[in-house]
């Protein structure tokens, strides 16, 4: 059920990546300012990871980490609002030939998981897009969820 009164996550604040060359550019300009290997090996240490975990990552953006994370673990459900941001990540796990990862369109408030035990649940550079009141409903969500 949709209220009109509640946040609407779908909606891109800042620039609307409904462009592949908009993606591109900021899935290229992230490989340059950050150091996105190291960044998800360490997150993937701190989990300890298995091969029998289920993992959601909230706001995947082109899907560096469940790309990463899906060569550990049994599944990656990996959750975006931005449908050409997964379009993208999908298209990079099939030239990897990465077949255990879910691409779901949804966010923090709408993403609704449908079966089985999730280990972990990780989101990077996300949450941000939520204000302060959004951010503790989507946390309270996560954490019935874990």
């Amino acid at each position: 059920m949709k209220y009109e009164w509640a946040f609407d996550e779908t909606k891109q604040i800042g620039i609307d990546y409904t462009d592949i060359k908009q993606v591109q550019s900021y899935d290229s300009s992230m490989q340059k300012l950050r150091d996105i290997k190291n960044e998800n090996e360490g997150i993937l240490k701190d989990i300890n990871i298995s091969k029998d975990h289920t993992i959601v990552e909230f706001g995947t953006g082109t899907g560096e980490f469940a790309l990463e994370a899906a060569k550990y673990c049994s599944k990656v459900i990996a959750v975006d609002i931005s449908k050409e941001m997964l379009r993208y990540a999908e298209m990079k796990a099939k030239s990897r030939n990465i077949k255990n990862i879910e691409f779901c369109n949804g966010g923090f408030l709408t993403y609704e998981h449908k079966a089985g035990n999730i280990d972990s649940i990780i989101s990077q550079l996300a949450l941000h897009h939520l204000t302060d009141f959004w951010k503790i409903i989507a946390l309270k969500r996560i954490y019935s969820r874990s």
